[in-house]
């Protein structure tokens, strides 16, 4: 915001420099990024936040300055003489959006003389980056800049009918804005129309076809308060920005509103010879209430640390415009219109200390940091991470919605989302239930800038309905997504798993219940024998819907279920000193027998010297009869205390083949 120091003393008495003032201001919470010297102007740059919409003029700032300093704040006059008929034998106004505008007023001055603004205008506007038009549209500008209410002066003989009407865009009308670009509408975004066509996009720009002219005798002034997500919303889809928009994002007062509207009606009656309407539409649906904030004195030492003078606090809130009572310790406030940010106790005790001073807390020269371990969740956060890209895995993240197109690929039908009521989201309000839709985008888009090769993870919360409950249940999940075989898939699940356990077995157990995995080729991952997630190839109707042209093998992991595998204690053992003996055996199963049960048969024996045991491949085909299968499984044996020899490893392996043979029908396959 561009703030002129001599337009600034036009409503407070200040008397000190430009410096002084970029002190004072950035000690109240209002950051001066620069002091310009504009011939013999000071122009401050200040930094406005987001909830302070009221300081976007320079009455706003002059108020902050005379709360700080105790000068007397000085409005000007918004008098002015009336003549001739009533502005409703003039126009009417019809609000047929009274949710997206809260207010509508509309004057009418006749007679006006289109010329040059005078000197003192001229420079004002300048001094604050605004290029000088016209007498009629540097009022409008000047009254924006003065106060932060955005107006709109319309050529009153350009608006058919007369009248005007608030009303949404029609689905794929057009209009030629005042910069000359032609934009087409929809039906989500607030025009100003007369009787036959739109003059101008509400809050964001008016229409070149009632723009003021030299020749224009009649205007139409409308202030008016926009809802702030529509104009934001129309702004950002038609790529139209202003300073009217700017403001009207952020709020502005919908009281000051018909003040503005008096401000610019008594400049156009002064300076351009105008003739006011008597009287105002003014369309206001809902009244402005009132509303009382109350802050504890205690509370406020409390907070503070300090004890500020009563006399003090009421001062600074008498200064702010919040007219404050004093009763049993509690201070009760009524906000100022402008003033939307403040709604709760600690917004006041901050107005206190921000005009208090910060500088008059204490420092202590001894700071006392209290040093606490991680907990269990960021441990095992930290550990998982570290291995996933140790394994050459890329995190993601994404945002916490699903497409809709994409729910029933990864959910059985009927399923039913939990979605927000957010009408800027057509077909992704939808908050995700699982990791995986969201990977296989990135997927996509990687394909797409021709990546080959890739493996990537996510860690974040997914949302599910909660029977009886309004809001969802949030559980954090662990996705993983990989172009490699479900083998390797395996290897990193059970990577994981090993880096908070070691000692823990991984299992995945055959299912068919999987919607997106395909046939035959998903999984039911399980920890010690308790399931924590789902893996499996992804199913030909994913591919296709993501046009991926190579296999994808994903896992969802319940990271729940992984806290608590980790452990505090690190367990060191010595390095093997004797070498291991490893075999490879290729067994006959039956084609309906899963190397989970293989692998459940071999650890139940027991083997002492067992020490791995690793799935290798699987054949069909040539030697093999129909319904059967030959699976290699491989062995390692190692013995801690001395060096294996064949012969006590073919009595161990022994053990094994005998146990797959009586429990599975195994049989060593021949050449």
């Amino acid at each position: 915001m561009q703030i002129s120091l001599e337009w600034l003393r036009q409503y407070v008495d200040y008397n000190d420099g430009a410096e002084q003032l970029s002190d004072l201001l950035t000690r109240a919470g209002f950051e001066v990024e620069e002091v310009e010297a504009v011939g013999d102007d000071w122009v401050l740059s200040i930094e406005i936040t987001s909830n302070r919409p009221d300081c976007l003029g320079h009455i706003g700032i002059a108020r902050e300055v005379a709360a700080v300093t105790g000068a007397e704040l000085k409005l000007p006059s918004v008098d002015y003489a009336e003549a001739g008929k009533d502005v409703t034998e003039w126009t009417s106004v019809a609000n047929e959006a009274e949710d997206l505008c809260g207010r509508y007023t509309a004057r009418v001055i006749d007679g006006v003389k289109v010329g040059a603004s005078p000197d003192w205008m001229v420079r004002r506007l300048a001094a604050v980056g605004i290029r000088s038009i016209n007498n009629v549209v540097d009022i409008t500008n000047y009254v924006m800049m003065e106060v932060g209410q955005p107006l709109h002066s319309f050529d009153y003989e350009q608006l058919a009918g007369g009248k005007i009407i608030v009303r949404r865009a029609k689905q794929g009308e057009k209009m030629e804005m005042i910069d000359h670009s032609m934009v087409e509408l929809t039906d989500k975004m607030l025009v100003i129309a007369d009787a036959e066509k739109p003059v101008a996009l509400a809050g964001v720009m008016g229409g070149v076809n009632s723009e003021v002219a030299d020749t224009t005798k009649t205007i139409l002034m409308e202030s008016a308060h926009f809802e702030p997500l529509s104009v934001r919303s129309t702004s950002r889809a038609l790529t139209l920005g202003s300073e009217s928009s700017f403001r009207f994002e952020r709020t502005v007062d919908i009281v000051t509103a018909d003040w503005a509207s008096r401000r610019a009606t008594a400049l156009l009656v002064e300076l351009a010879d105008g003739k006011a309407a008597p009287g105002v539409i003014d369309v206001w649906p809902t009244r402005w209430e009132e509303l009382e904030v109350t802050m504890r004195l205690a509370r406020l030492e409390r907070l503070l640390g300090i004890k500020v003078p009563d006399d003090e606090v009421m001062e600074i809130l008498t200064g702010l415009g919040l007219q404050p009572r004093l009763a049993d310790g509690v201070v009760t406030c009524i906000r100022p219109s402008w003033r939307s940010d403040i709604t709760r106790e600690p917004d006041l005790i901050e107005e206190v200390i921000r005009i208090y001073g910060f500088e008059n807390i204490p420092t202590e020269e001894n700071i006392t940091i209290t040093v606490t371990t991680p907990d269990a969740y960021q441990r095992t956060r930290a550990n998982v991470t570290n291995t996933l890209l140790g394994c050459g895995y890329y995190e993601t993240i994404s945002v916490g919605f699903i497409d809709d197109g994409h729910i029933g690929l990864f959910a059985a039908e009927g399923y039913e989302p939990v979605r927000v009521k957010d009408f800027t989201r057509k077909s992704n309000n939808a908050l995700r239930h699982s990791l995986l839709p969201a990977l296989m985008a990135a997927r996509q888009r990687n394909q797409a800038v021709g990546n080959g090769h890739c493996d990537f993870y996510e860690l974040a919360a997914v949302h599910e309905p909660d029977s009886g409950n309004v809001l969802p249940k949030e559980t954090i999940s662990l996705g993983l997504l990989t172009d490699g075989s479900f083998q390797e898939l395996r290897g990193v699940i059970e990577a994981i798993v090993s880096g908070l356990d070691k000692h823990a077995t991984v299992s995945c157990e055959p299912t068919d219940d999987l919607v997106w995995a395909a046939d035959g080729c998903g999984a039911v991952v399980k920890v010690n024998g308790q399931a924590i997630g789902t893996a499996g190839k992804m199913s030909e109707k994913i591919l296709k819907a993501f046009d991926l042209e190579n296999d994808v093998c994903g896992a969802e992991i319940r990271f729940a279920e992984l806290i608590p595998l980790e452990s505090n204690e690190t367990k060191l053992e010595p390095l093997a000193r004797f070498p291991g003996i490893t075999r490879d055996l290729s067994l006959v199963l039956d084609e309906s027998v899963a190397w989970a049960q293989v692998e459940k048969v071999v650890r139940e024996q027991k083997v002492a010297d067992l020490r791995q045991l690793e799935f290798v491949d699987i054949y069909r085909g040539k030697g093999i009869e129909k319904g059967m299968k030959s699976l290699t499984l491989s062995m390692m044996f190692r013995r801690g205390e001395e060096t294996l020899t064949h012969e006590q490893v073919d009595e161990q392996e022994k053990v094994i083949l005998g146990a797959l043979e009586k429990e599975l029908g195994a049989t060593l396959r021949t050449l």
